[in-house]
């Protein structure tokens, strides 16, 4: 949910239905789901970049291995 448009509901079959909620509301929503998805691209990145030893020996497992369980993956990551 977006604080600057709240929760909505865009179901639409014909394009000109939204009209009600004003002209710009497909441009506003675009704007705030672009936002959502930069956020958590970001988020992304941050998590990678402070696990970034440990998906490094996944790596180097998997080059020895070619496959892992899950329970040899989860170990990589216990603390």
């Amino acid at each position: 949910m977006s604080e600057s448009i709240g929760p909505m509901y865009l179901k639409q079959k014909d394009p000109y239905e939204n009209n009600g909620l004003g002209q710009n509301i497909d441009d506003i929503v675009g704007a705030e789901v672009k936002k959502m998805i930069d956020i958590a691209y970001k988020k992304a990145q941050e998590l990678i970049l402070a696990h970034m030893d440990k998906l490094q020996a996944v790596a180097e497992r998997l080059l020895e291995k070619e496959i892992i369980s899950a329970e040899e993956f989860e170990t990589f990551f216990e603390e």
